[in-house]
């Protein structure tokens, strides 16, 4: 049986890469972008869209209630345009929230309760050429 927090990236993954939308604006969707062991990034995700998205950190506490076990996962989704300007990137960010916010998964072994957006940010990346745009959702996922 897979840990929720796998279980709930994967519904999201598969949710995004899912949506015709979002694929129209983006060339991907990657889990981990390292390259060579190192962090950093090429032109390869970027693709002939000029913008992809990637998982970026997460976090999962235990929220357990009364005889019901459930962990809280905070799982950032990074947006990342290098098209001139912020309009691709909130575009995306746009199409990433119709996927994902207030959606209820159907997961394998364990119950999805809820997915809230807590933040969406658009800001300027050390790379002047480049947009970041980022989603922060958090879900309620019942262990069984």
């Amino acid at each position: 049986m897979a840990s929720p927090d796998t279980e709930f990236q994967k519904a999201m993954y598969d949710a995004l890469k899912g949506s015709p939308e979002v694929m129209a604006l983006v060339d991907d969707v990657y889990d981990d972008l390292r390259l060579g062991g190192q962090q950093g990034f090429s032109d390869a995700p970027f693709g002939s869209s000029d913008g992809y998205i990637s998982f970026g950190p997460e976090v999962a506490v235990p929220d357990d209630a009364e005889c019901i076990d459930m962990d809280e996962i905070s799982i950032q989704i990074d947006v990342w345009s290098r098209k001139v300007g912020r309009v691709h990137c909130k575009a995306i960010c746009s199409a990433v929230r119709k996927v994902l916010k207030d959606v209820v998964f159907d997961l394998p072994t364990h119950g999805h309760v809820t997915t809230d957006l807590d933040l969406q940010r658009i800001l300027p990346d050390p790379d002047n050429a480049i947009t970041h745009g980022v989603l922060q959702f958090t879900a309620h996922i019942e262990e069984r």
